[in-house]
Protein backbone atom coordinates (compact mmCIF):
# COMPACT_ATOMS: atom_id res chain seq x y z
CA UNK A 1 0.00 0.00 0.00
CA UNK A 2 1.28 3.37 -1.01
CA UNK A 3 -0.75 6.16 0.30
CA UNK A 4 1.13 8.79 -1.54
CA UNK A 5 -0.79 7.52 -4.38
CA UNK A 6 -3.97 8.92 -3.53
CA UNK A 7 -7.32 7.09 -2.56
CA UNK A 8 -7.94 3.57 -3.58
CA UNK A 9 -11.49 4.39 -3.85
CA UNK A 10 -11.23 3.97 -7.65
CA UNK A 11 -13.88 7.64 -7.91
CA UNK A 12 -12.82 11.23 -7.95
CA UNK A 13 -13.50 12.72 -4.34
CA UNK A 14 -17.11 13.22 -3.59
CA UNK A 15 -18.28 16.56 -3.19
CA UNK A 16 -21.31 18.00 -1.91
CA UNK A 17 -24.03 15.15 -3.46
CA UNK A 18 -26.94 13.49 -2.19
CA UNK A 19 -26.72 12.74 1.53
CA UNK A 20 -26.98 9.31 2.33
CA UNK A 21 -26.76 9.62 6.26
CA UNK A 22 -26.59 12.65 8.44
CA UNK A 23 -26.25 13.36 11.76
CA UNK A 24 -27.49 16.34 14.32
CA UNK A 25 -26.14 16.96 17.42
CA UNK A 26 -25.14 13.61 18.12
CA UNK A 27 -24.37 12.54 21.65
CA UNK A 28 -23.60 9.65 23.68
CA UNK A 29 -23.12 9.98 27.36
CA UNK A 30 -22.03 7.20 30.10
CA UNK A 31 -22.93 7.50 33.57
CA UNK A 32 -19.87 6.13 35.53
CA UNK A 33 -19.08 4.92 38.71
CA UNK A 34 -15.86 7.27 40.26
CA UNK A 35 -15.37 4.40 43.29
CA UNK A 36 -16.12 0.90 43.33
CA UNK A 37 -19.02 1.17 46.14
CA UNK A 38 -20.02 4.82 44.89
CA UNK A 39 -22.98 5.95 42.76
CA UNK A 40 -22.57 6.27 39.16
CA UNK A 41 -21.47 10.11 39.55
CA UNK A 42 -19.75 11.10 36.90
CA UNK A 43 -20.31 11.17 33.32
CA UNK A 44 -18.34 10.30 30.13
CA UNK A 45 -18.87 12.22 26.97
CA UNK A 46 -17.80 9.49 24.29
CA UNK A 47 -19.71 11.43 21.68
CA UNK A 48 -20.28 15.06 22.29
CA UNK A 49 -22.42 17.03 20.27
CA UNK A 50 -21.67 15.92 16.57
CA UNK A 51 -23.12 16.94 13.28
CA UNK A 52 -21.69 15.60 9.97
CA UNK A 53 -23.25 14.00 6.55
CA UNK A 54 -21.97 11.15 4.23
CA UNK A 55 -22.93 11.44 1.00
CA UNK A 56 -24.00 8.16 -1.00
CA UNK A 57 -21.40 6.78 -2.62
CA UNK A 58 -17.92 8.40 -1.14
CA UNK A 59 -15.85 6.85 2.04
CA UNK A 60 -15.74 9.21 4.83
CA UNK A 61 -12.72 8.17 7.13
CA UNK A 62 -12.58 8.58 10.63
CA UNK A 63 -9.65 9.50 12.58
CA UNK A 64 -8.52 10.10 15.71
CA UNK A 65 -6.27 8.82 19.32
CA UNK A 66 -7.78 6.06 21.24
CA UNK A 67 -10.33 6.97 23.21
CA UNK A 68 -11.71 9.53 21.30
CA UNK A 69 -15.22 8.21 20.43
CA UNK A 70 -14.62 6.39 16.69
CA UNK A 71 -16.19 2.97 17.47
CA UNK A 72 -18.79 4.59 19.52
CA UNK A 73 -19.93 6.87 16.33
CA UNK A 74 -19.78 3.71 14.35
CA UNK A 75 -22.06 1.41 16.63
CA UNK A 76 -24.72 4.48 17.13
CA UNK A 77 -24.96 5.04 12.99
CA UNK A 78 -26.13 1.59 12.92
CA UNK A 79 -27.89 1.48 16.15
CA UNK A 80 -26.25 -0.43 17.94
CA UNK A 81 -26.16 1.86 20.58
CA UNK A 82 -28.54 4.31 21.34
CA UNK A 83 -27.60 8.64 21.18
CA UNK A 84 -27.77 10.08 24.75
CA UNK A 85 -29.35 12.73 22.47
CA UNK A 86 -29.52 14.31 18.85
CA UNK A 87 -30.51 12.42 15.55
CA UNK A 88 -29.13 10.64 12.92
CA UNK A 89 -31.46 10.14 9.23
CA UNK A 90 -30.66 7.78 6.61
CA UNK A 91 -32.00 8.29 3.07
CA UNK A 92 -34.07 11.51 4.57
CA UNK A 93 -35.87 9.74 7.54
CA UNK A 94 -35.10 9.92 11.02
CA UNK A 95 -33.75 6.60 12.90
CA UNK A 96 -33.30 7.16 16.16
CA UNK A 97 -37.17 6.35 17.12
CA UNK A 98 -37.13 3.27 15.20
CA UNK A 99 -38.82 0.39 17.09
CA UNK A 100 -37.34 -3.08 16.37
CA UNK A 101 -39.57 -4.37 14.00
CA UNK A 102 -37.70 -0.98 11.83
CA UNK A 103 -34.37 -1.30 13.05
CA UNK A 104 -34.48 -5.23 11.68
CA UNK A 105 -35.51 -3.67 8.46
CA UNK A 106 -32.91 -1.41 8.85
CA UNK A 107 -30.14 -4.29 8.94
CA UNK A 108 -30.62 -5.12 5.59
CA UNK A 109 -29.40 -1.52 4.75
CA UNK A 110 -26.62 -0.86 6.76
CA UNK A 111 -23.67 -2.99 8.34
CA UNK A 112 -20.43 -3.37 10.84
CA UNK A 113 -17.47 -4.93 9.69
CA UNK A 114 -15.63 -5.26 13.22
CA UNK A 115 -11.80 -4.91 14.22
CA UNK A 116 -11.44 -8.89 15.53
CA UNK A 117 -12.83 -10.88 12.55
CA UNK A 118 -12.06 -14.04 14.61
CA UNK A 119 -14.08 -12.87 17.64
CA UNK A 120 -16.77 -11.65 15.30
CA UNK A 121 -17.64 -15.02 14.05
CA UNK A 122 -19.07 -18.30 15.96
CA UNK A 123 -15.86 -20.65 16.07
CA UNK A 124 -18.23 -23.34 16.37
CA UNK A 125 -20.06 -22.89 12.84
CA UNK A 126 -18.26 -23.52 9.16
CA UNK A 127 -17.92 -20.52 7.13
CA UNK A 128 -20.85 -21.62 4.78
CA UNK A 129 -23.02 -21.07 7.64
CA UNK A 130 -21.29 -17.93 9.00
CA UNK A 131 -22.29 -16.33 5.56
CA UNK A 132 -26.02 -17.99 5.14
CA UNK A 133 -26.85 -16.46 8.60
CA UNK A 134 -28.08 -13.30 7.85
CA UNK A 135 -29.85 -15.01 4.31
CA UNK A 136 -31.73 -17.59 6.61
CA UNK A 137 -32.81 -14.02 8.69
CA UNK A 138 -33.70 -11.82 6.40
CA UNK A 139 -34.66 -13.96 3.10
CA UNK A 140 -36.21 -17.07 4.74
CA UNK A 141 -37.90 -17.45 1.09
CA UNK A 142 -35.38 -18.16 -0.66
CA UNK A 143 -34.31 -21.68 -2.08
CA UNK A 144 -31.41 -23.45 0.05
CA UNK A 145 -29.91 -23.89 -3.64
CA UNK A 146 -30.02 -20.37 -4.17
CA UNK A 147 -28.73 -19.47 -0.68
CA UNK A 148 -25.64 -21.83 -0.77
CA UNK A 149 -24.85 -20.43 -4.61
CA UNK A 150 -24.83 -17.03 -3.45
CA UNK A 151 -22.79 -18.01 -0.69
CA UNK A 152 -19.48 -19.35 -2.82
CA UNK A 153 -20.15 -16.35 -5.09
CA UNK A 154 -19.76 -14.01 -2.24
CA UNK A 155 -16.95 -16.03 -0.99
CA UNK A 156 -15.21 -15.53 -4.39
CA UNK A 157 -15.58 -11.93 -4.76
CA UNK A 158 -14.38 -11.52 -1.35
CA UNK A 159 -11.05 -13.68 -2.91
CA UNK A 160 -11.76 -17.12 -1.40
CA UNK A 161 -12.75 -20.50 -3.21
CA UNK A 162 -16.24 -22.47 -2.78
CA UNK A 163 -14.41 -25.29 -1.63
CA UNK A 164 -13.91 -23.48 2.12
CA UNK A 165 -17.82 -23.52 2.66
CA UNK A 166 -17.14 -26.80 4.88
CA UNK A 167 -13.85 -25.21 6.94
CA UNK A 168 -14.06 -23.26 10.31
CA UNK A 169 -13.05 -20.19 11.00
CA UNK A 170 -9.69 -21.35 13.16
CA UNK A 171 -8.13 -22.96 10.01
CA UNK A 172 -7.70 -19.57 8.36
CA UNK A 173 -5.41 -16.52 8.79
CA UNK A 174 -6.31 -13.53 10.09
CA UNK A 175 -6.65 -11.85 6.38
CA UNK A 176 -8.42 -14.72 5.05
CA UNK A 177 -11.05 -14.62 8.50
CA UNK A 178 -11.53 -10.81 7.51
CA UNK A 179 -12.50 -11.76 4.16
CA UNK A 180 -14.92 -14.03 5.00
CA UNK A 181 -16.59 -11.55 7.67
CA UNK A 182 -16.90 -8.93 4.71
CA UNK A 183 -18.45 -11.40 2.73
CA UNK A 184 -20.83 -11.92 5.34
CA UNK A 185 -21.48 -7.73 5.82
CA UNK A 186 -22.47 -7.46 2.18
CA UNK A 187 -24.46 -10.82 1.85
CA UNK A 188 -27.55 -8.74 2.11
CA UNK A 189 -26.17 -6.19 -0.47
CA UNK A 190 -26.28 -2.96 1.96
CA UNK A 191 -25.70 0.45 1.01
CA UNK A 192 -24.07 1.74 4.14
CA UNK A 193 -20.89 -0.14 5.35
CA UNK A 194 -18.90 0.91 8.98
CA UNK A 195 -15.72 -0.46 8.34
CA UNK A 196 -13.95 -0.80 12.17
CA UNK A 197 -10.32 -0.98 12.21
CA UNK A 198 -10.80 -3.70 9.92
CA UNK A 199 -7.07 -4.01 8.66
CA UNK A 200 -5.51 -2.75 12.04
CA UNK A 201 -4.78 -6.57 13.47
CA UNK A 202 -3.10 -7.52 10.11
CA UNK A 203 -0.24 -7.58 8.41
CA UNK A 204 0.92 -4.41 5.89
CA UNK A 205 1.30 -6.63 3.00
CA UNK A 206 -2.07 -8.33 4.15
CA UNK A 207 -3.93 -4.94 4.87
CA UNK A 208 -2.98 -3.73 1.19
CA UNK A 209 -5.11 -6.44 -0.18
CA UNK A 210 -7.99 -6.08 2.20
CA UNK A 211 -8.41 -2.59 1.37
CA UNK A 212 -8.10 -3.21 -2.20
CA UNK A 213 -10.88 -5.55 -1.55
CA UNK A 214 -12.85 -2.96 0.08
CA UNK A 215 -12.63 -0.48 -2.79
CA UNK A 216 -12.73 -3.26 -5.24
CA UNK A 217 -16.56 -4.05 -3.65
CA UNK A 218 -17.44 -0.25 -3.47
CA UNK A 219 -17.23 0.26 -6.67
CA UNK A 220 -19.12 -2.95 -8.18
CA UNK A 221 -22.15 -2.86 -5.31
CA UNK A 222 -22.34 1.16 -5.31
CA UNK A 223 -21.19 1.17 -1.30
CA UNK A 224 -20.83 3.74 1.09
CA UNK A 225 -18.40 3.99 3.82
CA UNK A 226 -17.54 5.24 7.19
CA UNK A 227 -13.88 3.81 7.55
CA UNK A 228 -12.54 4.10 10.82
CA UNK A 229 -8.88 3.72 11.93
CA UNK A 230 -6.19 5.58 13.71
CA UNK A 231 -3.92 5.39 11.01
CA UNK A 232 -3.42 8.14 9.15
CA UNK A 233 -1.76 6.47 5.90
CA UNK A 234 -4.92 4.19 5.86
CA UNK A 235 -7.22 6.74 6.05
CA UNK A 236 -5.28 8.57 3.29
CA UNK A 237 -5.31 5.45 0.94
CA UNK A 238 -9.17 5.23 1.38
CA UNK A 239 -10.87 8.02 2.04
CA UNK A 240 -12.43 10.98 -0.06
CA UNK A 241 -13.54 13.05 2.77
CA UNK A 242 -11.92 12.97 6.47
CA UNK A 243 -13.10 13.95 10.07
CA UNK A 244 -10.93 14.64 12.44
CA UNK A 245 -12.70 13.70 16.24
CA UNK A 246 -10.64 14.57 19.24
CA UNK A 247 -12.16 14.04 22.84
CA UNK A 248 -15.98 12.83 21.29
CA UNK A 249 -15.44 16.17 19.27
CA UNK A 250 -15.37 17.00 15.36
CA UNK A 251 -12.02 19.16 14.78
CA UNK A 252 -11.75 19.13 10.85
CA UNK A 253 -13.62 17.61 8.33
CA UNK A 254 -12.27 18.43 4.49
CA UNK A 255 -11.72 16.50 1.59
CA UNK A 256 -8.66 14.27 2.09
CA UNK A 257 -5.98 15.93 -0.20
CA UNK A 258 -7.10 19.30 1.23
CA UNK A 259 -6.57 17.80 5.15
CA UNK A 260 -3.27 16.16 4.11
CA UNK A 261 -1.70 18.92 1.96
CA UNK A 262 -3.55 21.75 4.24
CA UNK A 263 -4.35 20.75 7.46
CA UNK A 264 -5.93 23.84 9.07
CA UNK A 265 -7.01 22.63 12.70
CA UNK A 266 -3.87 22.63 14.90
CA UNK A 267 -4.56 18.94 16.16
CA UNK A 268 -5.14 17.85 12.51
CA UNK A 269 -1.08 19.36 12.06
CA UNK A 270 -0.09 17.55 14.93
CA UNK A 271 -1.61 14.09 13.82
CA UNK A 272 0.16 14.58 10.52
CA UNK A 273 3.34 16.23 11.65
CA UNK A 274 3.82 12.29 13.53
CA UNK A 275 3.53 10.66 10.49
CA UNK A 276 5.56 13.13 8.26
CA UNK A 277 8.48 13.23 9.96
CA UNK A 278 11.63 12.00 8.12
CA UNK A 279 9.41 12.11 4.73
CA UNK A 280 10.73 14.71 2.52
CA UNK A 281 7.44 14.88 0.79
CA UNK A 282 5.79 16.46 3.57
CA UNK A 283 6.74 19.95 4.13
CA UNK A 284 3.96 20.44 7.09
CA UNK A 285 5.39 22.47 9.77
CA UNK A 286 5.32 20.34 13.04
CA UNK A 287 2.97 20.77 15.98
CA UNK A 288 4.62 19.76 18.55
CA UNK A 289 2.03 19.02 21.80
CA UNK A 290 2.28 19.62 25.36
CA UNK A 291 0.83 17.49 28.00
CA UNK A 292 -1.68 14.31 28.01
CA UNK A 293 -4.80 13.81 26.83
CA UNK A 294 -7.45 15.06 29.41
CA UNK A 295 -9.74 12.60 30.69
CA UNK A 296 -13.16 12.20 28.89
CA UNK A 297 -14.37 12.09 32.90
CA UNK A 298 -13.23 15.75 33.20
CA UNK A 299 -13.36 17.63 29.86
CA UNK A 300 -11.72 21.10 29.64
CA UNK A 301 -14.10 23.58 29.24
CA UNK A 302 -13.60 25.90 25.94
CA UNK A 303 -11.93 24.12 22.94
CA UNK A 304 -11.45 20.35 24.30
CA UNK A 305 -7.78 20.51 22.62
CA UNK A 306 -6.71 23.60 24.74
CA UNK A 307 -5.09 22.15 26.89
CA UNK A 308 -2.29 20.84 24.58
CA UNK A 309 -2.75 23.40 21.70
CA UNK A 310 0.43 26.06 21.05
CA UNK A 311 -1.67 28.50 19.80
CA UNK A 312 -4.30 28.21 22.63
CA UNK A 313 -4.98 31.30 24.67
CA UNK A 314 -8.00 32.76 26.93
CA UNK A 315 -10.76 32.61 24.79
CA UNK A 316 -9.73 28.60 23.68
CA UNK A 317 -9.89 28.58 27.23
CA UNK A 318 -13.29 29.73 28.32
CA UNK A 319 -15.10 29.50 24.74
CA UNK A 320 -16.05 26.50 22.08
CA UNK A 321 -15.54 27.10 18.97
CA UNK A 322 -17.98 26.56 16.39
CA UNK A 323 -17.44 24.35 13.45
CA UNK A 324 -17.80 26.67 10.61
CA UNK A 325 -18.06 25.63 7.03
CA UNK A 326 -15.75 27.07 4.48
CA UNK A 327 -15.84 27.66 1.06
CA UNK A 328 -13.32 24.55 -0.05
CA UNK A 329 -15.61 22.01 1.53
CA UNK A 330 -13.96 21.82 4.82
CA UNK A 331 -15.71 22.79 7.69
CA UNK A 332 -12.76 23.65 11.52
CA UNK A 333 -13.37 24.28 14.60
CA UNK A 334 -11.17 26.44 15.93
CA UNK A 335 -11.08 30.15 16.63
CA UNK A 336 -7.35 30.79 15.66
CA UNK A 337 -8.13 29.66 11.75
Amino acid sequence: MNASTGNATGNAPVGRGEVLLAARDLSKHYRVRQSFFGPASAVLKAVDRLSFEVYRGETLGVVGESGCGKSTLGRILLRLEDPTEGDVSFEGEDIVGYDRRRLRALREEMQFIFQDPYSSMNPKMTIRDIILEPLENYRPDMAVSERETLAGDLLEMVGLTRDVLRRYPHEFSGGQRQRVVIARGIALNPKFVVCDEVVSALDVSVQAQVINLLADLKRRLSLTYLFISHDLRVIRHVSDRVMVLYLGQIMEIAPVNDLFDRPMHPYTRSLLGAISKGDPRNRQERVILRGEIPSPLNAPAGCPFATRCPMADTRCHEEQPRLEPRDDGRVVSCWKV
